[in-house]
């Protein structure tokens, strides 16, 4: 697992935030991307403090820069985001990148026992406020919030597709999968629009009330503009996913969650979206995320974990599992 050194981040928090000693920090999300710590000074104040994990093996992932400029431009608007505090692309204070944001009190719902502290009212009004973000961050204009230079939108499914592509190796009936998907989905890429993105929206990337209202949206390292249905299609992704799929993570089974088709209903209405081609999307996600998770266990593999322990091997049973649910899709 990979600590904060809060001896040499103390001195850069007091210089740069008026924090002051002693320093305590803990780790509060670690996963399969970037570490998230809760900083804590001597009169108990408190930040997050974000870090890329220990090896950084995609190019342009993880990238600190990247995110303090989405949390700079949303802050403020219909999207609720953590307040960005400062932004340190010199590794000297603790050996990477970091970024420091406000740290936003609520729960995150990262299993079903988290979820089940909610009341059902409460779990379906949050259902409903989460595509209400969604739907805030897609009709949201990049240029009247200074990110309409953000990434590259046009191609931008079929970029996707080639840079996931390219990470698919190991088990034989795995790969086989994965290609029959990718040409599945390179034969049926659909014309689509342009939109801010977060990369990664779904149940446990948001903080939560006791009562379902959204308190922030996390983890916008992925964030880019591209088509925004790709958005919508790794929410369902994850939302009831069912027994085939019961490694990703739970919750939104409870009763009182909507259906994930009161989700799109709902999304619809707030865009004006044609949910036409839905499927589709929904199998890219599945795709996507097979491929991701071939990475990831590639990633572990060769010792460059990012804050948590991972059965490797079951890895390669999950990608096949998501290979094989694309395809249903599609």
């Amino acid at each position: 697992m990979t600590t904060l050194p809060v001896g040499r981040l103390g001195p850069w928090l007091r210089g740069r935030l008026g924090f002051e000693p002693p320093f305590t920090a803990e780790l509060v999300a670690g996963g399969r991307s970037n570490l998230t710590y809760r900083v804590t000074d001597g009169a108990g104040r408190r930040v997050a403090v974000r870090r890329p994990p220990a090896k950084v093996e995609v190019a342009g992932a993880h990238d600190m820069a990247r995110e303090h400029r989405i949390l700079s431009a949303l802050h403020g608007s219909a999207v609720h985001v953590p307040a960005p505090l400062a932004l340190c692309e010199d590794p000297d204070p603790i050996g990477a990148p970091f970024l420091v944001t406000e740290f936003v009190d609520g729960g995150v719902l990262r299993d079903t026992a988290a979820a089940a502290t909610l009341d059902p009212r409460a779990r379906r009004s949050l259902g409903f406020a989460l595509v209400d973000q969604l739907v805030a961050l897609h009709r949201t204009d990049p240029a009247a919030v200074g990110l309409d230079d953000l990434g590259r939108p046009e191609g931008y499914l079929a970029r996707q597709l080639r840079r996931w592509s390219g990470v698919i190796t190991g088990a034989e009936k795995t790969s086989e999968l994965l290609r029959e998907g990718h040409r599945a989905l390179r034969a049926g890429l659909p014309a689509s629009l342009t939109a801010l993105l977060h990369g990664d929206f779904r149940l446990d990337n948001v903080i939560v009330t006791a009562t379902g209202e959204i308190r922030a949206v996390l983890d916008w390292e992925l964030s880019t503009r591209g088509d925004p249905l790709t958005d919508l299609g790794w929410l369902l992704l994850y939302w009831q996913p069912g027994p085939e799929l019961g490694f990703l993570p739970g919750g939104s089974e409870l009763e009182g969650f909507p259906t994930a088709a009161e989700l799109a209903e709902r999304y619809a209405a707030g865009t004006g979206a044609d949910l036409g081609r839905l499927d589709y999307y929904r199998g890219f996600a599945a795709w996507r995320l097979a491929a991701i998770t071939l990475g990831v266990r590639d990633r572990y593999r060769s010792g460059a974990g990012a804050g948590s322990t991972v059965d490797v091997d079951r890895l390669d049973t999950e990608a096949e599992l998501l290979a094989a649910a694309a395809l249903n899709h599609l």
